[in-house]
């Protein structure tokens, strides 16, 4: 990595005073998420790639899909709104609907990206402990950033299944800069989860 690059580094088992904040962060904004304080909190905290994928990665793992939703930018959002309501449509019962966003054909029209991601990820998560367990049980630790032009930055992140005999992963999530700081674009972690998601419909 280059100057121009300018890599963000902070493995996280070596950042003393990171941890306890990130664990907050999350925390806080589990419980406070439409509260303009933790708005402000949320915006403070992402100002560089590293800081957004931490509380990401850290959001994904306490399986806090509302937390999550607030570190994805906007078009990763619009599309989990759309493969969900693409699944509801294809239902012509309503019983998908009913169960991913536990409302009608109106009440889904009217709910915002946040909330369809939100409540489809609870719902099928409750049903797939095998998904819940492979997003729960990992160690993550970032390694750094590369910033590239038009405001896009790709992280590098190793990542540890907490199982015997595993072996660390190395992978990179792509994020974007927005007026609100930085947030994810996609992420093998949403790519995961979008698959869940298909697999409902099928």
């Amino acid at each position: 990595m280059t100057n121009s690059q300018s890599p963000d580094n902070c493995r996280l088992p070596k950042c003393g005073s990171a941890t306890p904040l990130v664990w907050v962060l999350v925390m806080a904004m589990s419980s406070l998420g439409s509260a303009t304080s933790a708005q402000v909190t949320i915006n403070e905290a992402t100002r560089s790639p590293d800081e957004t994928a931490t509380l990401f990665l850290r959001s994904v793992r306490a399986i806090r899909w509302g937390t999550v939703a607030q570190f994805l930018d906007a078009e990763a959002l619009e599309r989990f709104q759309f493969t969900v309501t693409m699944i509801a449509n294809a239902d012509s019962s309503g019983e998908l609907r009913e169960y991913l966003v536990q409302s009608d054909s109106t009440g889904m029209s009217d709910l915002s990206a946040f909330e369809v991601f939100e409540r489809s990820i609870n719902a099928v998560i409750d049903d797939m402990p095998g998904l819940m367990h492979a997003l729960y049980d990992r160690d993550d630790s970032v390694i750094g950033s590369v910033r590239e032009e038009g405001g896009v930055a790709h992280t590098v992140y190793r990542t540890l299944a907490r199982i015997s005999g595993a072996v660390p992963e190395v992978k990179v999530m792509q994020l974007r800069s927005t007026p609100k700081g930085w947030r994810v674009a996609w992420s093998d972690e949403l790519e995961v989860i979008e698959a869940a998601l298909r697999g409902v419909g099928r």
